[in-house]
Parts: structure tokens; sequence; C-alpha cells
């Protein structure tokens, strides 16, 4: 139980780099959630404050059909999580894991990257890159939907005056998944939409 007994964990779904992930019942709402629970090593300031800004981000991104609805964030014991939609098609990663020779049919291929264009189109126009996107990070509803989650490495942009959009984070920090950076991410350059387009 988490929350306060609020969300009744049902089974273990996977894990990341920094959280667990479990698949919970939401007691008050009477509903099957994804719980993710920042833990361990990844208690440090600046992950938390990562999960805050990943919360933030996609609470702004909320009621597009292609972004993972993010229902509830807070702390348990001193770790923060984030609250969402489960999403029983699993992701893009298991997918292509099943699929003879890690490929899609065409069709398949292209329905999805739509769905995920969509998603990145929202996002874009409300100043939030993805800055990870990646197949483990895109979710399948039942109906084959793609939804875009784990806005956990976002670039929160946001309009300066003059137009333009300034990075919040530092200039030179690389952040990412190597197999899917845009170049100019690799060299820790500040991403723009293009980098997520390029992923």
């Amino acid at each position: 139980m988490f929350a306060g007994g609020r969300y009744r964990v049902e089974r273990f779904l996977g894990e990341g780099a920094h959280k667990r992930v479990y698949l919970a019942h939401d007691v008050t709402l009477d509903r099957q959630v994804a719980f993710a629970l920042i833990g361990g090593e990844a208690l440090d300031a600046g992950r938390a404050d990562r999960v805050r800004r990943e919360g933030l981000a996609m609470g702004r991104l909320a009621g597009h059909p292609n972004v993972v609805t993010v229902y509830d964030a807070g702390e348990e014991l001193g770790a923060p999580y984030i609250v969402e939609e489960y999403l029983e098609g699993g992701t893009v990663s298991d997918l292509l894991a099943s699929s003879p020779g890690r490929r899609l049919p065409v069709e398949r291929a292209v329905r999805i990257a739509a769905d995920v264009c969509a998603a990145l189109e929202h996002a874009h126009g409300r100043g939030v890159v993805h800055r990870d996107l990646k197949p483990s990070n895109v979710w399948l509803a039942a109906d084959g939907t793609a939804k875009l989650g784990d806005f956990g490495l976002v670039a929160a942009l946001r309009q300066t005056g003059s137009g333009t959009f300034a990075r919040l984070t530092g200039e030179g920090m690389m952040v990412g998944t190597i197999p899917y950076l845009a170049p100019e991410q690799a060299l820790g350059r500040s991403p723009d939409p293009r980098a997520d387009l390029y992923s």
C-alpha cells in the first residue's frame, strides 16, 4: 500500500535506472494505475527535482490522446512517486522484442510513428522537449494507440521576451539514451524540438 493506503499494489511491472513501477489499484477512484516509485540511489536532490519536473511537464500536457496521463504525484517515506494511467499494451520496446526479427509490419510502425509525432507536436507547442524519446518510453493502449510517457529527462523550455526558447538546464550536460541522441544533443548542446524528431 502507498500514499496512506490509497494505492494497493497488485504486482511489480518493472524497473528503470531510477524507479520501480507497480501495477496498483487506486481504491479512492476504483481504477488500475501505474505507480512509479523513485528509490535507492536515486534519492539525491537532483533526481527528486527531476521527478517533480516530470509531473509538472506531463500535467501541462494533460488531455492529449497520445500522452500518458499523470493522475497524482507525491512522496512515500521521503521517496518521490508519480501515478500514471496503466497501459496494458506494454511498451514499443516490448512489442519489438516479441516481433519476428524485432521488426514491425510497416503499417503498424507508421501508425505508432504518427501517434508519437502527434504527442511531440502537442508537447513542443507547450514548450516541452522530451529529450529521451526511445521505444521503452512509448506505451501502447489496448487498442494499439501509442502514448508518449516518461518525461523524466524533459528539458522544460520557456518562451523568452524575444520569442526564442531558453533551456532551464545547464549547457554542456548530455542527457538521454545514446543510440537515440541527436548529434547536437550528444555534444551537450541545448536540445530543441528537432532533437526529439531525430530520436
